[in-house]
Parts: structure tokens; sequence; C-alpha cells
């Protein structure tokens, strides 16, 4: 069966949680980050649920995409998207899928108005970044934090 990619589904949720766990063992910086995906899947499935896009190959989800419509760019006041994060199984990475979910987040978006489309990666992103860069997405600010 090929890859697939669609919305998300109910039962899709357990899936999606273990999967996030399995990425962020390589982070450990990332201390609260399943707290956050968890509320940004909850949010978005109230909110904007035709914006949560999986990875599904043979039944089973393999990544996802958040992906959502925030309003006026700050500084250019065009329509704006963003994609709130992409997750790919580790056993998945350098197969496509990743590439796969970001087009079709990308084409809602455009769907939905968006002009402009960003993506905020933590610092600690390394080479994933590439697979934004390879897409044309180009760093446009820095965003510094101090806790």
């Amino acid at each position: 069966m090929p890859l697939v990619v669609r919305r998300v589904k109910v039962s899709d949720l357990p899936v999606l949680e273990t999967l996030e766990l399995e990425t962020t063992k390589r982070f450990p910086a990332r201390t609260r980050w399943i707290e956050t995906f968890r509320m940004m899947l909850e949010s978005s499935l109230s909110e904007e649920p035709e914006g949560l896009l999986v990875a599904d190959y043979d039944g089973r989800a393999i990544g996802v995409a958040v992906a959502r419509v925030v309003g006026p760019h700050p500084l250019t006041g065009q329509p704006l998207g963003r994609v709130l994060t992409l997750s790919v199984a580790p056993g998945w990475k350098s197969q496509g899928i990743g590439e796969r979910l970001l087009k079709e987040a990308e084409a809602y978006l455009k769907s939905r108005g968006c002009q402009v489309i960003a993506i905020s990666l933590p610092s600690d992103a390394g080479a994933e970044g590439e697979l934004f860069k390879q897409a044309g997405f180009k760093v446009s600010a820095w965003e510094l934090e101090k806790s």
C-alpha cells in the first residue's frame, strides 16, 4: 500500500504521541515538549482539524504535521500560515515522508489563502532544518528568549 497523507483520526492520537516521545528522546533539552505537543493537537482538533495531517503507510501513522492559519503577518500584513510541527517516526526518516508532509501542509495553507508560510525551529534542530531549507524556507528573523 502506498503512502497516504490524510487528516488525523482520534485513533491516531496515541500513536502520534508515542512517535513524538521517540523523537524527543534525542533532544533532552526539550523537557516539556510532549505536554506542548498534546495541547497543540487538542487545540488543532477543536479549532482547525483539517490542518492536522498524518502520513499513513499501510494503515499506520508514521508522521504528523500541524498547519494553522494564524492571520496577518506582523510585519507585512500578508495572510500568514504556520507549520507548528512536523515529525516523522525515526525508522522512516530519509524516505521522503517529511518532504511529503511539508508539501501537503504548504498546499493546505495556500488553499486557505496564506501567502507567507513560517516555521519556528528549536536551536537544537540541527540537520532537521535542512528539510525546510531545501523546500525554499529562509531565515527571516531571530527569536531570542531568556528564562
